[in-house]
């Protein structure tokens, strides 16, 4: 992609797993990790990294801060390139990472620890603390802080001197829906201002309210990647219309519409359409018209976006959302190409 400010190129990771034997007590072996990961993020978008658990989201965010050096693959950023981001100090100060579950212990401050922090980078505090709502309770012990008072620190330390690129891995743990909402409002205004972040998370509904490009990972490889729209018509699931009524039953007449998802019959009916071209007004207009035609007038007609987890459900192939973790296993998957409209 031209013009692009981040682009990963063959990333690849394999953990290593312990083994020990009598001959050699520091054996390991090549475990899970990711498999030639690469896509490419213009300048001031918000990603959404989206996957099942141990798809490699988080160890896709660690090679890409630096904290773990890369097997193979490199990271571009303003037409520089990056093949080790852990000895890399020039470009690690364009980026900043807020990890998982950080636990922030002790009788320190967030004032002090940020304090640290920033004589670390080279860079100044400046209203962190008053950005992710801290101001009150900068000087009280660590260990009086909530868990989301403790997210909201890693949040700032990952922004100390205003890095160019935010990589966030579940920022919305722990946080009341009055700070998810303050946050999400905070990315959209970094990124008004240039700043390009990715985002991990496993609350959908949160991720979906502000990113504009996805990137879906499973069994540690990039399945599909691009603007959402673009994914959606890619995977079919560009557009459905929910339908109801209360007479008839329209099954055979719908289906002339669209591919018919769901149907039934029950106290009633309804339906879900779905159409590779979209649901025009035109569209859903003539498809009233045909129903109350045949005395099946319906009471509701709505075209509705494919979320994040349908999303996800399409392009990893799995119908049923369970507890099951994904597999370890790096199998050669296929990959969805899409192309940017």
């Amino acid at each position: 992609m031209d013009g692009a400010q981040l682009r990963v190129d063959g990333l690849s990771y394999r953990h290593r797993i312990a083994t020990p034997r009598l001959s050699n007590p520091w054996a390991t072996k090549l475990g899970p990790g990711i498999h030639n990961i690469s896509f490419s993020i213009p300048s001031g978008s918000i990603v959404g990294l989206v996957g099942p658990n141990g798809a490699g989201k988080t160890t896709l965010l660690h090679l890409m801060c630096g904290l773990r050096p890369a097997d193979s693959g490199r990271v571009q950023f303003d037409n520089k390139e990056w093949k080790d981001l852990k000895n890399e100090h020039s470009a690690r100060r364009n980026i900043g990472f807020m990890p998982d579950n950080v636990r922030w212990q002790g009788t320190s401050t967030p004032a002090k620890i940020l304090h640290r922090l920033s004589l670390m980078r080279e860079a100044e505090v400046g209203d962190l603390i008053e950005l992710v709502g801290l101001k009150s309770r900068c000087n009280e012990s660590l260990d009086s802080l909530s868990a989301g008072m403790r997210q909201r620190l890693s949040l700032a330390a990952a922004m100390i001197g205003s890095p160019r690129i935010l990589l966030l891995d579940e920022p919305f743990t722990g946080l009341d829906p009055v700070a998810q909402k303050a946050l999400q409002k905070l990315m959209l205004q970094l990124s008004e201002r240039g700043t390009t972040i990715i985002v991990s998370s496993h609350l959908l509904l949160e991720l979906e309210a502000i990113v504009d490009r996805v990137v879906l990972l499973n069994q540690g490889q990039v399945i599909i990647d691009g603007e959402l729209n673009t994914v959606r018509k890619k995977l079919r699931l560009d557009r459905r219309l929910i339908i109801e009524g209360s007479n008839g039953d329209p099954n055979e007449l719908l289906s002339e519409f669209g591919e018919l998802i769901e149907y039934s019959a029950e106290d009633g009916w309804s339906a879900t359409l779905e159409r590779s071209e979209g649901w025009s007004i035109k569209m859903r207009e003539d498809l009233v018209k045909r129903l109350h035609k045949a005395g099946m007038t319906p009471y509701r007609i709505e075209a509705r976006l494919a979320d994040l987890a349908e999303m996800l459900s399409a392009a990893t192939g799995e119908d049923d959302i369970s507890l099951t973790v994904a597999e370890a296993m790096m199998v050669p998957l296929q990959r969805k190409e899409v192309e940017e409209e």
